[in-house]
């Protein structure tokens, strides 16, 4: 018993006064205090703490609900007056809950946000309000929680409408106030709640205070407990050795007590005295854990936390968390608690002031701070007043909250932190906060003390490379999360207190940008590689955390003149004041062109560039907003000018044009001995996270630049960074001649190529909204369209490759722009995704230099872009696109396309590129300079800019001549499309400029381009006009050498025809004749053909004996021997299959399977063993070779993929040529026929020439009586038995004896080895409880036998119900794995069944015979509890065993069997006896289990009816006698038939049995005719699975193939099939009573357990439905045909899935709701996944809930869905995988861990992909390829 339960049951009363009475009293005399209370629960709730130490481990439990009983209840009963049931049933009643919900998150719980509604991406719902929200219809998001969240329903600020669920909007309409909650009633409880707090204030802290007052004296004695605290920086492992060896756990209590300090935050580890208590921290502490690679931070090298308590004061503190718990639900019942509670915590001086709970937080344990977090939300957070209250509160005390959350190591989840995001996403209290209590200053102060300040080096940041320093960084992080969350939203107007708010926050920002600017500089390493890569991470981080907010402020301040002004002036300033890179540099005159322009001079490649420009590019954010408030440079610079600070446009694009030269350096291969952190950094630049930020704005920036300064100037400062200012003289050619090529010369040539990329950016990319006029959706547009021309890309690539919009409407603007611009495609197939695809008409937009492409991308996209216009008979060329119109701030910018240097640069790589011996040129500078003339014509051709005369311009630079000799140029051939349409579009702008110009210069001839056309052939052709000709000459002269050798061969003929005269003089006339007549015997013969068709279609319709084909029987068909030679895939040779030739293997796979008994019956097998065969062929010889080398290869891999292996498991490896997973080998024998070949037809046809059916039987039951007997009476019976036998001949004949067939050596080595995989795997399989030397069993185990035959059985079935599943017809195509794998696998079954050993012929043979009994005898089991199938493989392989070793054991063996004769199943008589024999029992079974009724209830389709129809007809032509004989057999033994006779007649069969059946049988059925229609077509139709199954298993053996009338896509016949097999397909014939059918029939129908199934039956429809009327007798029956396996059904919707498991808890701990739900999706159980807490063993070992399920459920391989990741897994042995999940979005695309959240809906196709693969046994090997790959992440699935 437990220790406290003698007294505790009922607590006794102190001297006849309870608690409550006395609390009573004493309120009544005023004299009640919180102590009061404080005393109770500090003395009562040690009596329900209870520990028991067993085996070394402490066992610890709190009895809540006898505490709950005891003290919370007495509490409520005081505050409310009454008892508290009815007190609270009252309240509730009444209806004052809360309008919100407030509903605390649990990990992993579902949450749901609303795409159209909600005002961030924060404002979530929980599952109840979801469903009854408008939000369900809307387009939502759904997501699982981090924990510590809560619902937002019913907060007006959190949706911009429904903000209510049709919960809370019933709730607004309750009144305030309430009639029980009285003025006295909040008396009492604001003394109660007081206690409470002052009590959980005082208890719960690590080192607590509280120990010390539990002690009262009590320091001897097993009072002490040592308690293990939770951290973030110690593994589950770790913690586990510790235990292990120091505490001298047990390994399983050890993961339990480690589980329970993840789940809670602490463990009791011991409890003794408190020597020994100490004894033990003092070792947790000292010890040293080895720290393990994945984890390493600050405090990795700190011990474990303990710490001794006293006993009562652990029972105090777990008391106290259960009073928190209940606390939190009992305050969200009422507004008037949760007042009284606000009221409370506001009191300044108390122990529990708000203050206080947040700071002391950090002093807590996981679930204490659970507790308090969870009470504020209830208590603070319900309603507006007590949230601003608790806002202010905790940004007063937000730095001390954040310095402690940064030295704890606890998740940010479990930090009071965390509730961060229910305070700064409610928009008014973010603003009111940022306006009266500077938070946005505060949190970027501390932020700025907090995480970087000691990084700061001369005013600039650099990053130590320290990881310990990384995780603190990491948790400061947090901080810039929380000032994402106070600006996400941006207010109309902004009040002046919010204003000057805003203005301090942006002055510590500036202060971090400051030191940013210029950050982790580097310098370009000439001599030597870098020593180690430098940090560069943290500072990419801090951007990335960073530059959300900066787009925020940006945004705020594009809203509000004033602040604008201030803002820049900041910015100015500070850009001014920091030094990086414009610091004093010199000033240098440089010359292009006869411009001059003063340069600053700095060397990019000697001195320090940064990728880090956050000042520059922060002020190219503000200033594109100052021309929508009419402000421009100019009058701002009159401003700070004023100041003293001027910032001219040289200085702002410094810093950038520096970085812009150091990449294009970088792309010229400068840059190399910098290492790879250099090109990551380069990388993040452009990656879509970061170039909103950065690249973009660095583009900008140059804008402004080029805007503001003069053309000329501008174009020569570029050149001057680029070092390309000797490069632009036209006298450079000249100094290069002499120079040799070496690398400087070559990198000259690429930044050359990035200068004038570089320049087409800057004037191209202006989709920017503030640079021309457009708006943020064009500039999306474009960027969509820019993507969509390098491939098609489905939603979610589409939108990972966009840059996040900082409000979470970003989402549906994003689909608006995409449907504009795209064709979304819907997927095809299960693995397909759906795409979108760009619209026709928009191509003409592509510019091929975007700047957001990478190398790979541009060239993508212009090898499509080419195709496309080659396609479409375009000029073949990606010609630049038009450009939007400039905004008045930057409309100067188009003034670059016409000045001198401009024009200069251009006319100068035209010149080179036709001077032959240029060396400074290459293809690419051409192809820029025409992309950047084609943007100078458009945009004069645009009209938008009056100031724009490039036309005239260029004339004076001759730039047309100049293009237009380029365009006959033959070298550069490659870009004469390019040239062609340049010239086009000029002479458009020609026809628009000059007009008058043009015209007289046609007529005149002014220039080369009038003779030209004279000419006419010279003008330049483009290249698909050039490539049209090629090929045409191409052709022509094809065939002119066509005709020329047809001309030669023409005359070799004749020459030779005149050298042998003689030999063609004779043979001409012949010619002549037959050539005449040729055409027309053609003719006859294609017209002959079909007649013959037409008659063999007809005779086929009949069935003629002679011509169907059959497998068995009298009219079985002559075996064909096939082709049987191969190619072993090892050596190479080619082999053949011979008996006594060397053995020839195929890799086959063998595994334990349930999956036709999924629905099984109980009492079935649980599960058997399958195989699997790719069919590839390989000598024995070779495959052993193969093998140990694999085998060594598998030894060493466990340490590598910890996969724990087996002792008696099979070593796994791969087919040599098609890498199927194979665990053994099997044999590739003959075909059967060739050991025992068939007697000639001659003698089979005759009925007298081999021994009847009924003969057949009684021989077995006599062989078999004779072997269960023994041998002593075999004698006596032996002159009956020849009287059986009779004609020995006809025996011979009908057994079809042979002489032993002779086996290689190695075959028997082969099958031997092949058992002891099968054995293996049935070994694995009973894994958990097995005896200790079974593995060593001896080879001829009967058991090992038997099996073969039943994995035979199983194989086979399996097959047929695939087939069946695929709606595949037996004689479709099958694969080969298939095809060869149940041919193999019959061939060695039956050839293994003649070479067994004397003790297994034996043993065999004594299985044989019992089964015989079953089945003629009526001992052990009835018909209706076979497989019939089965049966019929077991008897196939037995009976030749039991015939023979019966024969070895009597006297007759001289007469019949030497030594080395046997039976061999391969198609003999009596094969087809035994096929008989069972068809026959299966037909019974289904006579008996028909149920007339209810097949009249489900006729459904036409197919069936017409079925019927034609059986009505079929039954009407029977004889009456047969169809009597019918009837009888149905009345007399169908059970349902029995049972409604009962109820009719109230009397079992029996009775009436007896009476004259002439006149009963019609009398009984109401219209027989209909009811044996019914009957027969149910027949028919029952048979199909066993007949399909046979149709193989004897197709395999006989080796006869299906004949051309079986169907090839329709489902195969009855009669067809019965055909095949022999069989009559008219049924009537088994009901003749003169055939031997009938008594057999007879014999199975009336087994002793059918009669007591037909009685159980009656007697439960007897018994009344009230008692339950014992029926353990019932039988367990085989269906004939067995239900099709399925997997579980799943809902439509994947919310509701997810919902459904949102409540369930962990088995193992109630109050833990289960972190990883994961069904089972063969049976549809709920397992708690991937979690210590849920370890049942399998075998020896701890194993995870999903593979000790899958070990039972699916036989050692399962498949789960984790329902909330939606990820399927399939898990086999101590392996797994994760695969695509049936659940896809609207898009066709699956969502794995839930990132993207769309709603989803169960896709069948991908569902049903699942079910094949199950069903086809395929899972192991899907595990297994996709673990083949180097990179799958090593997984512990044994965990799982």
């Amino acid at each position: 018993m437990d220790r406290y339960d003698m007294e505790d049951v009922v607590v006794p009363e102190q001297d006849g006064s309870s608690p409550l009475k006395e609390w009573r009293l004493k309120h009544q005399a005023g004299t009640l205090n919180r102590n009061d209370f404080i005393d109770y629960f500090k003395k009562e709730s040690p009596k329900y703490f209870d520990f028991q130490n067993e085996m070394g481990t402490v066992k610890c439990m709190f009895k809540e609900s006898l505490a709950k009983e005891e003290i919370i209840d007495v509490l409520v009963e005081f505050m409310l007056g009454d008892s508290p049931v009815t007190a609270l049933e009252k309240l509730r009643l009444e209806g004052n809950t809360a309008t919100v919900c407030g509903k605390v998150f649990k990990n992993g719980e579902p949450t749901y946000s609303c795409r159209e509604c909600g005002v961030d991406p924060t404002c979530v719902l929980c599952v109840n309000c979801f469903k009854r929200s408008a939000h369900r219809f809307h387009r939502y998001k759904m997501s699982s929680s981090g924990g510590g969240g809560c619902c937002d329903c019913g907060d007006d600020e959190a949706w911009k409408r429904d903000q209510y669920c049709e919960l809370h909007l019933a709730n607004r309409k309750n009144p305030l106030e309430s009639k029980i909650i009285t003025s006295a009633v909040l008396e009492r409880a604001e003394i109660c709640f007081s206690a409470i707090l002052a009590f959980c204030v005082n208890y719960l802290e690590i080192e607590p205070n509280a120990s010390l007052q539990c002690l009262d004296g009590e320091l001897d004695g097993a009072n002490f407990c040592t308690v293990l605290y939770n951290d973030e920086s110690h593994t589950f492992d770790q913690v586990i050795n510790t235990l292990t060896k120091i505490a001298k756990c047990r390994h399983r209590d050890a993961m339990e007590i480690v589980a329970a300090i993840d789940r809670e935050g602490r463990a009791v580890v011991k409890c003794d005295t408190f020597k020994e208590c100490n004894e033990l921290k003092t070792a947790i502490e000292n010890q040293n854990i080895p720290p393990s690679g994945l984890l390493n931070n600050a405090r990795h090298s700190q011990s474990l936390r303990t710490s001794v308590l006293n006993i009562n004061s652990v029972a105090c503190q777990q008391f106290a968390l259960q009073l928190l718990s209940w606390f939190q639900e009992f305050l969200v019942r009422h507004y008037l608690f949760r007042k009284t509670f606000a009221t409370l915590v506001q009191l300044k001086n108390e122990s529990f002031c708000i203050r206080h709970i947040l700071e002391y937080d950090v002093k807590l344990w996981k679930t204490a701070r659970t507790c308090w977090h969870r009470l504020l939300i209830s208590g603070m957070l319900m309603e507006y007043e007590n949230k601003m209250v608790l806002a202010k509160e905790f940004s007063r005390r937000y730095a001390t909250i954040v310095e402690d959350f940064i030295s704890d190591d606890h998740d940010h989840s479990f930090s009071i932190v965390s509730l961060s995001v229910q305070l700064f996403t409610v928009p008014s209290i973010a603003h009111h906060l940022i306006a009266h209590e500077g938070i946005f200053d505060k949190l970027l102060h501390t932020f700025y003390h907090v995480a970087i300040e000691k990084f700061i080096h001369n005013r600039t940041l650099h990053f130590s490379k320290n990881i310990a320093s990384m995780a603190f960084f990491k948790r400061a992080n947090y901080i810039l999360y929380d000032l994402r969350y106070l600006l996400s939203l941006k207010p109309e107007v902004l009040s002046s207190e919010l204003r000057s708010g805003f203005l301090e926050g942006c002055k510590a920002l500036m202060r971090v940008l400051n030191v940013m600017q210029g950050m982790e500089s580097i310098t370009r390493q000439m001599g030597q590689h870098m020593d180690y890569e430098p940090e560069w991470e943290c500072a990419f981080n801090l951007h990335i955390k960073l530059a959300s907010t900066i787009s925020q402020v940006i945004e705020w301040a594009a809203s509000d003149v004033k602040l604008l002004r201030k803002l820049y002036k900041m910015t100015v300033r500070a850009l001014v004041n920091n030094s990086f890179i414009v610091g004093n540099e010199k000033v240098e005159a440089k010359v292009v062109a006869d411009h001059v322009a003063n340069c600053l001079i700095y060397d990019v490649s000697t001195r320090p560039v940064s990728i880090h420009l956050p000042l520059s590019r922060f002020y190219a954010g503000i200033y594109l907003h100052l021309g929508a408030h009419d402000m421009t440079y100019d009058i701002l610079l009159a401003e700070t000018e004023a100041l003293n600070i001027k910032l001219t446009p040289r200085e702002i694009i410094e810093p950038v044009l520096c970085t812009q030269a150091m990449i294009a350096q970088v792309a010229a291969g400068m840059w190399r001995r910098n290492g790879y952190s250099l090109l990551h950094q380069l990388y993040f630049y452009r990656n879509v996270r970061c170039r909103v930020e950065m690249l973009d704005r660095d583009i900008v920036c140059l804008q402004i630049g080029a805007s503001l300064m003069e053309s000329n100037e501008f174009l020569i400062h570029l050149l001057n960074k680029f070092n390309m200012i000797a490069w632009a003289q036209p006298e450079y050619e000249f100094g290069l001649a002499q120079s040799p090529v070496d690398d400087e010369f070559m990198r000259q040539l690429s930044m050359t190529d990035e200068f004038l990329e570089l320049l087409i950016v800057i004037i191209g990319e202006r989709w920017m909204p503030g640079v021309s006029l457009v708006s943020e959706e064009d500039r999306l547009r474009k960027e969509i369209i820019q993507l969509l021309c390098t491939k098609s890309y489905s939603h979610s690539e589409l939108s990972r490759a966009l840059p996040d919009g900082n409000s979470g409407s970003n989402d549906s603007i994003i689909e608006d722009v995409i449907n504009t611009v795209a064709v979304f495609k819907k997927p095809v197939g299960t693995d397909s995704k759906g795409v979108y695809e760009l619209k026709e008409h928009l191509y003409d937009e592509f510019n091929v230099y975007f700047y957001h492409y990478t190398k790979e991308d541009k060239s993508k996209a212009e090898e499509l872009q080419r195709e496309r216009r080659k396609a479409k008979k375009q000029l073949v060329c990606c010609p630049p696109p038009m450009l939007p119109q400039l905004t008045p701030a930057f409309t100067s910018m188009a003034n670059i396309l016409q000045c001198n240097v401009f024009l200069e640069i251009t006319t100068m790589v035209m010149d080179r590129a036709l001077d032959a011996r240029s060396r400074s040129f290459t293809e690419s500078h051409l192809q820029k300079v025409l992309h950047l003339l084609g943007f100078a014509i458009q945009e004069e051709i645009s009209e938008h800019y009056p100031f724009l005369s490039f036309y005239e311009r260029s004339q004076k630079y001759y730039v047309l001549e100049k293009l237009e000799e380029l365009a006959r140029c033959p070298r550069l051939e490659a870009h004469r499309d390019f040239v062609l349409w340049t010239i086009k579009r000029y002479k458009d702008l020609q026809a628009k400029q000059a007009p008058s110009v043009s015209s007289s210069s046609a007529a005149a001839g002014s220039g080369s381009s009038q003779q030209q056309s004279q000419q006419g052939e010279d003008q330049p052709l483009s290249s698909e006009q050039q490539a049209r000709l090629e090929k045409e000459a191409r052709s022509r002269l094809a065939a002119e050498r066509r005709a020329k050798i047809m001309a030669q061969i023409e005359n070799a003929q004749k020459s030779f025809m005149k050298s042998n005269a003689e030999m063609f003089a004779n043979t001409n006339d012949e010619g002549t004749a037959g050539a005449a007549q040729k055409p027309n015997d053609s003719m006859m013969e294609w017209e002959e053909i079909p007649e013959s068709l037409e008659e063999q279609g007809a005779a086929a319709l009949v069935p003629d004996t002679c011509k169907t084909v059959a497998c068995l029987g009298p009219q079985r068909s002559h075996y064909e021997a096939g082709d049987n030679s191969f190619k072993c895939i090892l050596c190479f040779e080619d082999c053949s299959i011979t008996s006594s030739g060397p053995p020839l293997v195929s890799s086959a796979f063998v595994q334990t399977s349930r999956v036709i008994f999924t629905t099984a019956i109980p009492e079935g097998p649980k599960s058997a063993l399958h195989v699997s065969c790719c069919g590839h062929v390989m000598h024995h010889n070779c495959w052993k070779e193969y093998y140990s080398s694999e085998e060594s290869k598998e030894q060493r891999r466990p340490q590598r993929n910890r996969v724990l292996p087996n002792q008696t498991q099979n070593v796994e490896f791969h087919c040599p040529y098609c890498r199927t997973l194979s665990n053994t080998v099997l044999p590739v024998s003959e075909a059967l026929p060739k050991f025992s070949p068939p007697p000639p037809p001659s003698l089979t046809q005759a009925a007298e020439n081999y021994m009847p059916l009924d003969s057949f039987v009684e021989m077995l039951l006599m062989i078999s009586k004779l072997t269960l007997e023994g041998s002593s009476i075999a004698l006596m019976n032996l002159p009956k038995k020849f009287s059986i036998i009779g004609n020995m001949s006809q025996f011979e004949r009908s057994a079809q004896i042979i002489q032993k067939p002779t086996l290689h050596i190695n075959w028997t080595e082969v099958m031997g080895s092949f058992h002891t995989a099968l054995r293996n795997a049935m070994q694995s399989q009973l894994q958990g409880h097995q005896s200790e030397d079974s593995p060593n069993a001896d080879d001829s185990d009967l058991d090992t036998v038997s099996l073969l035959w039943d994995t035979c059985y199983y194989t086979l079935q399996s097959l047929e119900v695939y087939l069946y599943a695929i709606q595949k017809p037996l004689k479709a195509e099958l694969p080969m794995r298939h095809q060869s794998c149940v041919s193999n696998l019959v061939r060695a079954c039956a050839l293994y069944s003649v070479s067994l050993k004397e003790p297994q012929i034996t043993k065999q043979s004594v299985q044989g015979a019992k089964l015989c009994e079953t089945i003629f005898n009526q001992k052990g089991t009835s018909v209706l509890e076979w497989d019939c199938f089965r049966m019929l493989v077991q008897l196939n392989f037995t009976v030749p065993n039991l015939v023979a070793a019966d024969v070895h054991g009597t006297i007759c063996n001289q007469f019949l069997f030497t030594e080395n004769k046997t039976m061999l199943p391969s198609g003999s008589m009596f094969d087809y006896y035994i096929l008989q024999t069972c068809f026959l029992a299966n037909i019974t079974k289904a006579i008996i289990c028909f149920d007339y009724e209810a097949e009249v209830a489900s006729r459904s389709d036409e197919d069936k009816e017409k079925q019927l129809t034609a059986m009505l007809q079929y039954v009407e032509q029977l004889p009456t006698k047969i169809r009597h004989n019918m009837a009888s057999f149905y009345v007399k033994h169908n059970l349902a038939f029995g049972v409604r006779q009962f109820e009719r007649n109230g009397q079992p069969r029996e009775e009436y049995e007896e009476m004259d059946m002439e006149m009963g049988v019609s009398a009984l059925l109401d219209d027989p005719v209909k009811c044996l229609a019914q009957l027969l077509e149910y027949v028919r139709r029952q048979m199909s699975s066993f007949l399909r199954s046979s149709c193989l298993f004897y197709r395999c053996i006989t080796d006869i193939d299906f004949p051309d009338s079986f169907p090839t896509d329709q489902p195969d016949r009855f009669g067809l099939m019965c055909q095949y097999l022999g069989l009559d397909p008219q049924l009537g014939v088994y009901f003749d009573m003169e055939s031997v059918y009938a008594p057999i029939m007879q014999s199975f129908a009336s087994h002793p357990h059918i009669r007591r199934e037909l009685n159980e039956r009656c007697a439960i429809k007897q018994a009344t439905p009230g008692s339950s009327q014992a029926h353990s007798n019932t039988i367990s029956i085989v269906p004939c045909q067995r239900p099709l396996p399925r997997l579980v059904t799943l809902y439509e919707d994947y919310s509701d899935l997810i919902n459904s498991v949102s409540d369930i808890f962990c088995p193992n701990n109630e109050r833990e709701e289960m972190k990883t739900p994961t069904m089972c999706l063969i049976c549809g159980t709920i397992l708690c996944g991937q979690s210590y807490c849920c370890q049942p063993e399998l075998g020896k070992t701890a194993v995870g809930a999903c593979t000790h399920h899958a070990h039972d459920c699916g036989a050692e391989v399962g498949i789960f869905l984790r329902i909330r990741d939606c990820q399927v897994v399939y898990l086999g042995r101590g392996k797994g995988c994760f695969v695509q999940p049936p659940y896809l979005d609207e898009y066709g695309e699956t969502d794995q861990g839930l990132r993207r959240g769309n709603p989803l809906r169960l896709c069948k196709a991908a569902y049903d992909r699942i079910f094949l693969q199950w069903l086809g046994h395929n899972l192991h090997e899907e595990i297994a390829r996709l673990n083949e790959h180097a990179n799958v992440a090593v997984t512990q699935w044994h965990h799982m």
